[in-house]
């Protein structure tokens, strides 16, 4: 009888990951280096999960699924519509800074974050839709460029791949390309972006070849559990399963509070316009005065206003749709011949007090474990691996410290 993690591409029988493989640290030694598994603890592990249901069928569930039926755990996603959340309106930039109010730490992980994704994108079979081009940043003159070099002094400081751009290098670096006025910029090579719709594509059915269930229902509550298992109650009835993993993006707050804890989010809501696909016109993001464009793999152009004046957060009409195509088009002329295939509205889920992610077990029910966090298309990989680890193995990933939910819940450490 066939196995079916040998789906997964790179894992047959005779490169499978094995529990007895972990007494040493090795596996987590090859997700997070050297240096950190040396600052990777083992906590009095809960017993090996069978069955963990994921709650979330965003990037971020999917990923952790993909990650734990490598480990051959059997895994359920619970969601009533798979990757249409937060996950389908994501402009999926892979973002290799966040310097703007975080710290050093916190950019070093966005920065293994996005090299993460390199990994991952082996590990899949080379078949993600990704484009590494890298992003071209520059504002108009003014506030924003002064905080544009802040950033781009901040980088450089901590040693991230940030090059300090003029107005003639947006056109070198995307041909056909209008900086329009120009304040400040830079160029960050190592970043680059996906097409979330493809790549949702090909998780989804790797996972299922793997053996992950999907099952298309609402969770309606979650009971602490007995016995050392945990109930999830659906709109179809009870699920038990021995972990619990929360990744249900703007659903995360209200399902944990009803096993005490609070997980604070701030939802901001976008749109974003999609083009018909086209002949190649760009092979960077640019990230400038007049918003946010990118174009796919497959050939379709993605734009958003941002924080850019004139910019709506909920309007998804056709009639709003051309407006970004044209004043994208203001910045890639080749763009007025581009055809609006859809509108996406999106809602970023950010985490009260640094928009740091929130990853952890909830010490009213160790077996829960929530996953929420901003930019969860970048985190997706980086995170899954390191959350696989925690559960499946006991191990307590020191990365992962700033970033518990006990930090809201002070009750727990009283």
């Amino acid at each position: 009888m066939s196995d079916k993690r040998n789906d997964i591409p790179g894992h047959g029988p005779e490169g499978l990951i094995r529990r007895r493989d972990f007494v040493s640290g090795l596996p987590l030694a090859l997700a997070l280096g050297a240096s950190s598994m040396a600052r990777a603890a083992v906590r009095p592990p809960l017993p090996r999960p069978a069955h963990v249901v994921v709650v979330g069928g965003g990037i971020i569930g999917v990923t952790i699924a993909w990650h734990l039926a490598r480990r051959a755990v059997r895994v359920t996603v619970l969601d009533p519509t798979p990757g249409q959340g937060c996950t389908q309106g994501a402009f999926a930039m892979l973002i290799a800074g966040q310097p703007e109010g975080g710290s050093e730490e916190f950019n070093a992980l966005y920065v293994r974050a996005v090299a993460d994704w390199r990994r991952f994108q082996a590990e899949t079979g080379n078949v993600l839709p990704i484009q590494w081009g890298g992003t071209v940043n520059w504002a108009a003159p003014g506030d924003r460029a002064d905080t544009m070099a802040a950033d781009w002094r901040r980088l450089v400081s901590w040693g991230v791949g940030a090059e300090a751009i003029a107005a003639g290098d947006v056109a070198r670096l995307c041909p056909g390309a209008l900086p329009g006025e120009f304040g400040a910029g830079y160029f960050m090579p190592d970043q680059g972006a996906v097409d979330i719709d493809g790549v949702m594509t090909v998780l989804q059915a790797q996972a299922v070849r793997a053996g992950v269930e999907f099952r298309r229902m609402s969770v309606v509550d979650l009971p602490r559990g007995e016995d050392g298992r945990a109930t999830i109650m659906t709109e179809h009835g009870p699920i038990v399963a021995d972990h619990v993993i929360l990744a249900a993006g703007a659903g995360t707050t209200a399902l944990a509070s009803r096993l005490g804890a609070h997980i604070p989010l701030d939802l901001v809501s976008g749109t974003l316009a999609h083009s018909k696909p086209m002949e190649p016109v760009l092979h960077r993001v640019l990230n400038g005065p007049l918003g946010s464009i990118k174009q796919n793999p497959n050939g379709t152009i993605v734009t958003g206003l941002d924080y850019a004046p004139g910019a709506s957060g909920t309007d998804i009409s056709e009639a709003y749709g051309r407006k970004l195509f044209a004043i994208a088009a203001r910045t890639v002329p080749a763009l007025k011949d581009a055809v609006l295939d859809k509108m996406t509205l999106g809602y970023v889920p950010i985490p009260a007090e640094g928009r740091m992610p929130i990853v952890g077990p909830l010490a009213p029910a160790p077996n829960v474990y929530v996953a929420a966090m901003m930019s969860g298309v970048t985190m997706a990989p980086l995170m899954a691996r390191m959350i696989a680890a925690e559960v499946v193995d006991g191990i307590r990933v020191d990365m992962l410290a700033p970033y518990r939910p006990d930090r809201f819940n002070p009750q727990w450490n009283a």
